[in-house]
């Protein structure tokens, strides 16, 4: 199974850069991040969609969504009942890599555009490595339950 991604540097890594030098091309194994995703009851969604912070044509996206909220809609009350039509899940908070290694992280209150070298999962820990050598680690439990409201 190894052989298909060339040399992954460990089980854990869904994007890589093969070979030793910077010009190597990007790795990705989305299957384990979807495997990781089933594993730990996180949606792992795929979709084609342009993101302008990220390129203007089309790119296959990989997500694993967190949370959704419901949105958009007309709100209808008839008597005591309410419904709304034409409600939609929208991906709350989440993480979307597209096929050029772009990703999109979405938090509660932020969102950013990261250019990712090397993204590892450690259980539910997200560590990702930006092209710029910046490391991040993300525990996603946070991203799934909101944020308690601290009164600042």
């Amino acid at each position: 199974m190894g052989s298909m991604f060339g040399s992954k540097p460990s089980e854990a890594h869904v994007i890589w850069r093969s070979g030793r030098n910077n010009d190597g091309k990007k790795k990705f194994d989305f299957e384990y991040l979807e495997l990781w995703a089933a594993h730990f009851g996180v949606d792992f969604e795929q979709w084609t969609r342009v993101d302008h912070d990220r390129a203007d044509e089309p790119r296959e996206q990989f997500a694993c969504v967190f949370r959704w909220s419901k949105s958009g809609g007309q709100e209808l009350s008839i008597g005591d009942k309410e419904w709304t039509m034409g409600s939609q899940r929208k991906p709350r908070t989440f993480l979307e890599i597209d096929e050029e290694g772009l990703v999109r992280l979405r938090g509660w209150t932020t969102e950013t555009t990261l250019d990712v070298e090397e993204l590892v999962l450690k259980k539910t820990v997200l560590k990702l490595k930006t092209t710029d050598g910046t490391v991040k680690k993300l525990d996603v439990r946070k991203l799934s339950k909101r944020p308690e409201t601290t009164s600042t």
